[in-house]
């Protein structure tokens, strides 16, 4: 992974600087992250997960959101969930017509030691499509969100700690647990 450059935020958001992500994650500095949650209809029955490689540096092998990735320096979070949404999800591909992709909240994520983030948390209805994931072994698939919501309560060290943030602050955004 090349050592992207990242803004250096204030609590507000405001750029007071850019760092690489090593910087970011070694000192402790905030900078900012989009997430999202893909959901296979307006109904939410299904969301899409993907579990992350094996390789990857924090949270190997943990499943994770269906969309998530840091915010380049001088990208919007709107531009970096679309950026992550085709890398992550269609291979570089264009964005199929139809897509729908709403911001809903931003909160603040110290999952880990050293990695403090604002992240914006992102719902995307997406009918079925085929997916691929260029940073994982495995393909994303589709779970059932009650399903999900289950197995997260009986094993949640099997799901990356901001991911579960993530279900955390959706859950409190809605006004009920089917979302």
């Amino acid at each position: 992974m090349a050592d992207e450059i990242y803004d250096v935020v204030d609590k507000k958001g405001n750029k007071i600087g850019t760092a690489t992500w090593t910087q970011c994650h070694t000192k402790g500095l905030l900078h900012q992250c989009a997430h999202a949650l893909v959901f296979s209809d307006e109904q939410k029955t299904r969301v899409l997960v993907q579990k992350r490689s094996k390789n990857a540096v924090q949270g190997a092998s943990l499943y994770e959101a269906s969309v998530a990735g840091h915010i380049l320096s001088d990208e919007t979070p709107d531009e970096a969930i679309m950026r992550e949404l085709q890398e992550e999800l269609f291979g570089g591909r264009s964005l199929p017509d139809g897509i729908k992709i709403k911001r809903l909240l931003s909160f603040f994520n110290n999952d880990l030691p050293n990695n403090h983030e604002i992240a914006y948390l992102f719902e995307i209805i997406l009918d079925g499509e085929s997916f691929t994931n260029r940073e994982s072994e495995e393909k994303p698939e589709w779970v059932e969100w009650e399903t999900l919501l289950r197995k997260i309560s009986f094993s949640p060290k099997k799901y990356a700690k901001f991911f579960r943030s993530d279900i955390k602050e959706y859950l409190k955004s809605t006004s009920n647990k089917k979302a």
